[in-house]
Parts: C-alpha cells; sequence; structure tokens
C-alpha cells in the first residue's frame, strides 16, 4: 500500500547510490513482490535499463544479488522508449518510497508519522529520567533525541548509514552529550544482554515479531521496560495490535493530528 510520502517523478534510481547494501539486497529480490514475482523482476530491470552506472553500483555493493539484476534486466524488452522506461522507474521508486526517504532524512522529517509527532505520547508511556536507553531502528532521531532530554545517556541504534550521519549532524548542532549512534538490525543489536534500562522502538516491530522482540528483551536489563511509541499518522486504525497485547503489551490509544488513531505499547520485562 503506497503512502504517497514523496512524488516519484522527484526523484531517479541514482537515489539507489544512497542505499545501503541490506537494502539493495531487499530490492532486488522475491522479498519485494507484493504478489507476482516475474511482474516485480521485469519492473525493477525496466527501471534499471536507463541508468547502467546505477546497476554496476548495486552489484559491487550487494554482490549477492548481482544475479537477480541481470536476470532481471535480461527481461526487458529491446527497444523500450523512454517514456516507459521512465514510469517503470516512478513505479519502482513509489514502491520503494520507505527506502527513498531513509536516502534523503530532510525529507523523512517532513513524513506525517514524524511531523506530527509529539513527544507527550513518549512521556505519558515511562519517565526516562536517570535511564540508560536503546532506541532501535532511530531513524532521523525522534524518539533518541526525546529520550535524550531525561536520560543518562542514550544509544540510537540504525543500520542506515545516511540516516547516522544525519542524527550525527543534529547532535552536533544541537550540542548534545549524552547521545551516541551506532549502526545496527532490530534483530541482531551488537550489545551486551541486560544491558539498557529502557528499550524504544518506533516503527520497525512487525517483520518478525518473536525475533525482534527477543532480541530488545535480551539487552534489557530485568525490570527493564519495552516501549513501542509509534509516530502519527492517518490511518484509521480498528485496534491495538494483538501481536503485541497478545504477548503482555499494555496499549495507548491516541488521535492523530493527521486524523488517524494511533495505539502505543509499553511491557515491563
Amino acid at each position: 500500500m503506497p503512502y504517497n510520502w514523496i512524488n516519484p517523478l522527484d526523484y531517479t534510481m541514482d537515489t539507489l547510490l544512497y542505499f545501503d547494501r541490506w537494502v539493495l539486497r531487499y530490492l532486488f529480490s522475491d522479498q519485494s513482490a507484493d504478489q507476482n514475482p516475474d511482474a516485480y523482476q521485469l519492473l525493477a530491470g525496466s527501471a534499471l535499463s536507463r541508468f547502467p552506472h546505477v546497476a554496476d553500483f548495486c552489484r559491487h555493493k550487494a554482490p549477492e544479488s548481482a544475479a537477480y539484476m541481470d536476470a532481471a534486466l535480461a527481461l526487458v524488452p529491446p527497444g523500450l522508449d523512454d517514456q516507459a522506461a521512465r514510469q517503470a522507474e516512478a513505479d519502482f521508486l513509489q514502491h520503494h518510497e520507505t527506502f527513498v526517504v531513509y536516502a534523503w532524512p530532510e525529507v523523512m522529517e517532513r513524513v506525517n508519522y514524524i511531523a506530527d509527532w509529539d513527544r507527550k505520547w513518549l512521556d505519558e508511556l515511562i519517565d526516562l529520567t536517570g535511564m540508560v536507553v536503546l532506541d532501535v531502528g532511530a531513524g532521523t532521531g525522534r524518539l533518541a533525541f526525546a529520550a535524550a532530554r531525561d536520560a543518562l545517556r542514550v544509544y540510537a541504534s540504525e543500520p542506515c548509514d545516511r540516516l547516522r550521519e544525519y542524527m550525527r549532524d543534529q547532535i552536533a548542532a544541537r550540542g548534545i552529550q549524552n547521545m551516541k549512534v551506532l549502526d545496527g538490525m532490530a534483530d541482531c543489536l551488537p550489545y551486551e544482554k541486560a544491558t539498557f534500562d529502557a528499550v524504544l522502538s518506533g516503527h520497525v516491530v512487525g517483520d518478525d515479531y518473536e525475533g525482534e522482540l527477543a532480541e530488545m528483551r535480551r539487552v534489557l536489563k530485568p525490570g527493564g521496560w519495552l516501549i513501542i511509541c509509534n509516530g502519527d499518522d492517518e490511518f484509521m486504525r480498528k485496534g491495538p495490535d494483538p501481536e503485541l497485547t497478545n504477548r503482555g503489551f499494555e496499549a495507548f490509544r491516541h488521535e492523530s493530528p493527521s486524523g488517524g488513531i494511533i495505539y502505543n505499547y509499553r511491557l515491563r520485562v
């Protein structure tokens, strides 16, 4: 389902030059196909067809995906015209708009779930005063910067290089002394067990509830808090996420300025 965070015609496949290896690995695989893997592979090849330098970059950055890309390019019909290729490019970028905004942090900051967010929703869930806190999948730092006002130390774990550099620039500009940015995936956090008093996440948990939550529990101290604090958006959710409430999370409901219904969650471990 498109979120319409971007106008894909404002971007080109050169955006992929900013992507991390793990993103390219996902883009050029059947994992990215919603329904029809063959149609998706043709779309990927058509989108790449006018950008041989991007294809070369992707092959070197993510060599495990080279065979998929070569097969995708081989599917492109001879004589594909510029208009059809540009449309394929736009469709491909729209399909992956969540990754496009990762490449452009300033654009990501304007996405509604960040722009309309109010830190009071985090304050409602937990008092972080004096705590050592981890933010998993920190993005542009929505939760991490809010946490840094009260926490003893905050570690912002983010697998996208562009977003890590953005947060580091913001830390320097704001003169923040108690926040550090590190690389790390939600299912393989680079920390020892029982390290943090609280683990926060925004739009992270959901691809693998069991694995992601188990990894977050691993790095929590006994009695620590798991906090899932989603941003504001226009989606009219019908109720809390049963995958979380069935695992003991307490749900908090609020109405978004964008007109949607948001649920945030907490669990003491």
